[in-house]
């Protein structure tokens, strides 16, 4: 999951926790992309648009119609790793700045990503469907975040209703871990398409 959504960002008031949130995105995809780039992958670079440094597939990939051979499958190894490695850095992050939840969906989109790598690498599927299935996963991902992030931040403001009845307080902890919290929903959703895997 990658892409161009840089100038968004700064339209946002920042907050210290804010932005060290981006701060942290930013530093895993960097982490991730080198990674990727690192890795000896001569046989199937050009045929999966992610370890191509690409957000989308071109539709030569996604008409691809080869299946996996032999002198491939030692790389396909590799491409596990690199969904691991990536992976579990944005989870952790995620985790650490929002909650459990959200580290759930990523680690549910990890168990995805690995059975369309076992289709390819088990003959079942093309390069051509693989990437096209990578795409319809980062988009899942994306829908499923959304509807967290507004399911969340709703059972948040539920919560502290009973506390501010009469005279809201803008200034209660709860009240601004409440905003603070939205504030970061609203980054990582812009910040989504910037993923990679």
């Amino acid at each position: 999951m990658a892409g161009c959504m840089h100038g968004i960002f700064h339209s946002h008031p920042k907050g210290a926790e804010k932005s060290t949130f981006i701060r942290a995105l930013e530093e895993n995809t960097s982490q991730c992309r080198q990674s990727i780039d690192k890795t000896t992958l001569p046989n199937i670079r050009d045929k999966i648009f992610w370890t191509s440094g690409l957000s989308e597939p071109t539709l030569a990939m996604q008409t691809d119609t080869s299946y996996i051979q032999e002198k491939e499958k030692s790389e396909i190894a590799k491409l596990y790793q690199l969904v691991d490695f990536c992976q579990s850095i944005y989870r952790r992050t995620v985790t650490s700045f929002i909650n459990d939840e959200y580290g759930g969906y990523f680690k549910n989109h990890l168990l995805s990503k690995h059975q369309n790598l076992n289709d390819l690498n088990g003959g079942m599927i093309t390069y051509g469907a693989y990437n096209q299935k990578e795409v319809e996963l980062s988009k899942q991902l994306i829908s499923d975040l959304r509807l967290l992030n507004e399911k969340y931040p709703a059972q948040v403001r539920q919560q502290s209703t009973p506390y501010n009845l009469t005279y809201p307080n803008p200034f209660t902890t709860q009240r601004v871990t409440s905003r603070l919290m939205q504030f970061l929903f609203l980054d990582f959703i812009l910040y989504l398409p910037m993923l990679i895997l």
